[in-house]
């Protein structure tokens, strides 16, 4: 992911933790199942390398 990508992906992240509700609780719940997904995948390939 590019800096520009991180970046953008902070500023809407920081937004989204200003709205209350539980629609914004689950969008909140799904962007960080997302990146665990693709933390653990990306651990996976480190280790397969080594």
């Amino acid at each position: 992911m590019t800096v520009e990508k991180q970046r953008e992906v902070i500023r809407l992240w920081n937004q989204l933790r200003k709205l209350e509700g539980p629609a914004a609780e689950e969008l909140r719940i799904q962007i960080l199942d997302c990146f665990s997904e693709k933390d653990f995948s990306e651990q996976n390939t480190v280790k397969r390398a080594a």
